[in-house]
């Protein structure tokens, strides 16, 4: 079997630690029991803290570790929990980096889920790579750590032996990614089923409600952005803008994608589609409707636009987020008396 530390840390989301742990422990196990087989576990998980001492999780729900840090003698597989006050979190444990990095050195693989690629990052690990974590603390890692690549629309990535995940639950995609690759895509398939989890989310971009950085730091940009915001059903002249903020259009566009990452054309396209996706969740608007009511005229364009920017269909959006009750009326699976 090999070795899993699962690394709690102050204020981890609990779902952090025990959804891979869950996962990891049920591979080669549950799948048998129900089929009756005899159990063939791949992983042994340990939950660790950084003194041994219980972990606080983010809902002040104390975890008892199986054991500190300093007990684990060796490990195939680190698994950072998510780690959203990361100052917070060295100043109580500083020797968590040189901890990771010991057990890299021997040949560990480390996976971080959520924030938790905030600790990985500080290991100086991932310099001149990739990352990815949930899409609401893209613009805190891009400045805290520009030298690492952010791409966050990725669910999930790998490096070979290094790993990061998005959100919370994309820590149980990762989990089930690394029994597949550890264990190989039976193993996967038999610990999907039995823990009815899908093979088949490999982007965060639905879920993303952020269009454009907002924490750049830059006054004039902000105030673009505000005015872009205010006005986004409108028909936009650029050269406008520049002049109301006393710049010169390619000025304005170099520092507005510079601050946020987008151009402000690809900015009030982002607020559009995000404008869309709020009247599909919460309403029984047509698409054509929703183009007319965003600032739109041609709804095949704006389809283009909606799909690259969200990764789903309109139709499809609207199955997956307008709620569970609406989905589970439209299924048939209850009538109304």
């Amino acid at each position: 079997m090999r070795k899993v530390t699962i690394l709690g840390l102050y204020n981890s989301m609990a779902t952090t630690i025990f959804g891979p742990m869950d996962i990891l422990n049920q591979a080669g196990r549950l799948w048998n029991r129900l089929n009756k087989t005899e159990h063939t576990p791949f992983f042994d998980v340990t939950i660790a803290s950084a003194d041994g001492q219980p972990i606080r999780s983010v809902n002040r729900i104390e975890i008892a570790p199986h054991c500190g840090i300093d007990r684990i003698d060796a490990t195939d597989l680190i698994i950072i929990a998510s780690a959203t006050y990361i100052d917070d979190i060295l100043k109580r444990a500083p020797h968590l980096v040189d901890w990771i990095l010991y057990h890299f050195d021997r040949g560990a693989h480390v996976a971080s889920i959520c924030t938790g690629v905030f600790l990985l990052a500080e290991t100086g690990l991932l310099d001149g790579k990739s990352a990815t974590l949930h899409w609401g603390f893209a613009d805190r890692f891009k400045s805290r750590y520009p030298q690492i690549t952010l791409e966050k629309d990725r669910m999930f990535i790998d490096h070979g032996s290094l790993y990061c995940s998005a959100g919370v639950t994309a820590g149980m995609d990762l989990s089930l990614y690394l029994v597949e690759k550890f264990c190989g895509k039976k193993a996967a398939r038999q610990s999907a089923k039995t823990m009815v989890l899908g093979m088949d989310r490999h982007s965060q971009v639905p879920y993303d409600s952020f269009p454009g950085a907002r924490s750049h730091g830059d006054t004039l940009v902000t105030r673009a952005q505000e005015w872009l915001a205010d006005n986004r059903t409108k028909t936009v002249e650029y050269d406008n803008l520049a002049r109301m903020l006393n710049i010169s259009r390619r000025s304005l566009e170099r520092r507005f994608k510079q601050a946020t990452g987008m151009t402000p054309l690809a900015f009030i396209q982002a607020l559009r589609v995000e404008a869309a996706k709020q009247m599909l969740e919460d309403g029984n608007l047509t698409f054509s409707e929703i183009t007319y009511a965003v600032g739109y005229e041609d709804i095949a364009f704006f389809r283009k636009i909606f799909v690259r920017l969200t990764g789903l269909r309109p139709k499809e959006y609207r199955q997956k987020f307008s709620g569970y009750t609406d989905a589970y009326a439209k299924s048939g699976a209850y009538h109304k008396a």
